[in-house]
């Protein structure tokens, strides 16, 4: 028995593709003196864009993602949550696991695990947007 057949396959004008494709962290890791290093990096840049969020990153040996998922998660959960101004910081650590710290006017909030900080977004673009000058 032979079976003759053919497979057509389109490719609809909506398709998005860049929708799909992860932000490259590359350019986002640093290294300094002072440690921890991305934390100071976090806490120093968001004192100077008081509302922005400063995003802290030290990837572990073991981390389960990539820097790239990570930059390209977080950075649609603060944009589903109006925040824009945001900037990455990333370092390698010898930890096994990674842990991600935010950073807003200054201030510190986490360290927090792959596991959690998704959940941690609302609040954090909540207090960085806001425009009241007792928070400036």
């Amino acid at each position: 028995m032979v079976v003759v057949g053919a497979l057509f396959v389109t490719f609809g004008s909506n398709t998005g593709y860049a929708k799909d494709a992860l932000l490259s962290a590359k350019k986002d890791y640093i290294t300094c003196w002072k440690q921890p290093c991305v934390m100071v990096a976090g806490s120093e840049w968001s004192e100077k864009n008081p509302n922005g969020v400063g995003i802290a990153v030290a990837m572990g040996t073991q981390p389960g993602v990539t820097d790239d998922q990570i930059k390209t998660v977080l950075t649609r959960d603060f944009a589903a949550h109006g925040m824009r101004n945001i900037k990455f910081f990333f370092e390698q650590n010898d930890a096994p696991a990674l842990g991600i710290t935010f950073h807003v006017r200054g201030g510190t909030k986490g360290i927090f695990t792959i596991d959690d900080v998704r959940e941690q977004i609302p609040a954090i673009a909540k207090r960085a947007a806001n425009t009241n000058p007792v928070f400036q």
